[in-house]
């Protein structure tokens, strides 16, 4: 599974940054009587409204179930003017408050807006563990995009993760607990149709962008029933990931078993005639620590590129996503085909491979490491040949190798650290981007 990579610094200096000179709260009226209490931001020109719920609280017997739309009751203004809490998970990246309760978005847009501005829709990385909205104001790049005369309303959601967002193993298929972050981000984007309106937005100019896991994240947002997405959004940027950087697994895949195993003891479900229901009634602290247990087992798993992860995409054939895995549905072309821009970073292999890279000496070490670590690289060969042939189309000798640009400097790695460097971000990251590519060019030609 992917941690961090250095591509979240690029977006973070135009997302982050706090808001100052706040003066009187601005209002929206928005649908069936609801307003929106927001911040202004006299200095930027922003108006921005924090914490929207656009769901209902997924917790007690909503706890791993399908998100459900956000009800205001007896409500009539919505209080926008806090961060709303940051979504279980293991290390956050803020000090700000954990909870299942985080379904939230945050809604960034010009002061004096005039006329439908297009919408740019931020879905975090993190490796589908670690995230939050907190750490992604919208201040910068809405003022990047003013300067360039090019504004726009910004909206940045938060997702469920780790075992929230993608309850692992058979039981949670049979379920239907399948791909839970998935529907939580399909869920804002449904609320974006139907109410960026009321902020300036124009819901048809509606584009998703995102890093690492939110790259990943926004392009499986179109395999929603094989393609049929609902004019939610009309593109995509993908920033060092692609639908195909990780594999969807199947329910039974024997790494998630691992995962759903590993709940049921710490939890002490073990015993349990149902236990995916003992686990969704587990205490939420008791259930809060065995997802952070949890991400110390799925380390040993962890790899990118069509390998087992405990969280992540899974496939079933029930499932309204994917139906199967992620490669078939392209090759058959069961997605929406839309506009998008894809990139990675020059030396997007390095920070992955610096802790193995201290003992990469020679071609074993490299084999040895992706043969246990990608099972899933045949290409209709044994894994060992499959390795010993990309290795071949790399060259030996340090300054060919990532960091690029460097010369025969090591860095006090192993003396193949570099040449793995490079093969490792062209397999993980930039092999997917020309996939995708590919295939939606393929589409074109047909």
């Amino acid at each position: 599974m992917m941690l961090h990579s250095p591509s979240q610094f690029t977006v973070t200096l135009l997302l982050a940054g706090q808001a100052f000179a706040s003066t009187a709260n601005p209002i929206i009226r928005g649908l069936a009587g609801l307003s929106y209490a927001g911040l202004r931001n006299t200095t930027a020109g922003q108006d921005y409204f924090l914490g929207i719920p656009f769901a209902q609280p997924p917790v007690g017997p909503l706890r791993f179930k399908s998100p459900v739309p956000w009800a205001p009751g007896n409500i009539t203004i919505v209080n926008a003017t806090l961060d709303g809490a940051s979504c279980e998970q293991n290390v956050p990246f803020t000090n700000n408050k954990i909870s299942e309760d985080c379904l939230t978005l945050n809604v960034w847009k010009p002061t004096n807006v005039k006329g439908k501005l297009p919408v740019m829709v931020w879905i975090y990385g993190g490796g589908f563990y670690q995230g939050e909205i907190q750490r992604y104001p919208g201040t910068y790049l809405l003022e990047r995009a003013s300067k360039i005369g090019k504004p726009i309303v910004y909206v940045a959601m938060n997702y469920r993760l780790g075992i929230y967002g993608f309850p692992p193993g058979q039981a949670a298929t049979e379920a239907g607990s399948l791909n839970l972050a998935f529907k939580d981000q399909r869920l804002a984007l449904q609320w974006v149709r139907d109410n960026i309106g009321y902020f300036g937005g124009d819901p048809d100019k509606v584009t998703i962008f995102g890093v690492s896991a939110g790259a990943i994240s926004a392009a499986c947002q179109t395999f929603y029933n094989e393609g049929q997405i609902g004019r939610l959004f009309r593109g995509m940027i993908l920033e060092s990931g692609s639908p195909t950087t990780l594999s969807a697994a199947g329910p039974n895949d024997p790494v998630r078993e691992t995962g759903f195993q590993f709940l049921t003891n710490a939890t002490g479900c073990s015993n349990s005639t149902s236990p995916f229901e003992c686990i969704r009634n587990a205490p939420a602290d008791v259930l809060s620590q065995a997802n952070k247990d949890l991400f110390a087992v799925e380390r040993y798993y962890r790899a990118i590129a069509r390998a087992p992860t405990i969280f992540g995409p899974t496939y079933a054939p029930d499932d309204v996503y994917f139906t199967a895995p992620i490669s078939s549905l392209m090759h058959s072309g069961k997605f929406a085909k839309v506009p998008f821009i894809s990139g990675a970073l020059l030396d997007e292999g390095t920070p992955f491979v610096d802790g193995p890279g201290t003992s990469i000496q020679g071609d074993q070490d490299i084999i040895n490491w992706l043969t246990a670590r990608f099972p899933g690289l045949y290409f209709g060969i044994s894994n060992i040949t499959a390795a010993k042939e990309l290795l071949s189309l790399y060259p030996t000798y340090p300054a060919a190798g990532s960091p690029y640009g460097t010369g025969n400097e090591t860095f006090g790695r192993g003396a193949q650290y570099k040449r793995f460097a490079s093969l490792f971000g062209d397999l993980a990251f930039q092999v997917g981007s020309f996939i995708t590519g590919f295939q939606l060019d393929a589409e074109h030609h047909l």
